[in-house]
């Protein structure tokens, strides 16, 4: 049998060892291309977020500004007021919703704002410097039970939401509003 000489091609170790070369290079642009996918995701929901969070600030602010007051039975969680057309509404959280309610003819309609709401979170403070918040609204409740609300003349709103099923740290807005339309 005569020797091959100078003959081109490869033999079965060079073959196998270009497949593992080109399955590592493989596996890496999936990785990269595979954690490139989670960071678009990512931001997609962070940006989502913030656009939902934006338009639902800017809703309610434009309402609170031209209120007749806040009512009384408003707290920390829920946002109570008169708007100027007279009628009652009704923010708060709900089932990781921001829902909205307005009292109508036949009672109490309430609709969703935006969804994937973890918290909402009031502060009010009055004309006098005195931020109401958590830790001593029940005692301006207590002390003064219809007339709590009469000074507010500024309303913090803080939204926190974090969407369903993502790893993304949650997205926090807060929005102060001026009452305009004082009583």
């Amino acid at each position: 049998m005569e020797h091959m000489q100078d003959e081109c091609g490869f033999t079965l170790v060079e073959l196998m060892l270009s497949i593992l070369l080109l399955s590592i290079l493989f596996l890496a642009a999936w990785g990269l291309f595979a954690q490139g996918f989670v960071f678009w995701k990512q931001g997609e929901h962070k940006v989502d977020m913030n656009d939902s969070l934006r338009i639902s600030l800017d809703r309610m602010g434009r309402e609170l500004r031209y209120t007749e007051g806040i009512s009384t039975v408003s707290d920390i969680s829920s946002l109570n007021f008169k708007t100027a057309e007279g009628k009652n509404v009704k923010y708060y959280c709900y089932s990781n919703q921001l829902i909205r309610g307005e009292q109508g003819l036949s009672g109490w309609g309430y609709s969703p704002v935006t969804s994937d709401i973890e918290s909402i979170e009031f502060i009010y403070t009055t004309s006098f410097g005195l931020d109401i918040n958590e830790s001593n609204i029940a005692t301006q409740k207590q002390l003064y039970p219809t007339t709590w609300t009469a000074y507010i003349n500024l309303v913090a709103i803080t939204i926190t939401a974090r969407k369903e099923g993502s790893k993304v740290d949650p997205v926090v807005l807060t929005q102060k509003v001026s009452l305009r339309a004082l009583p």
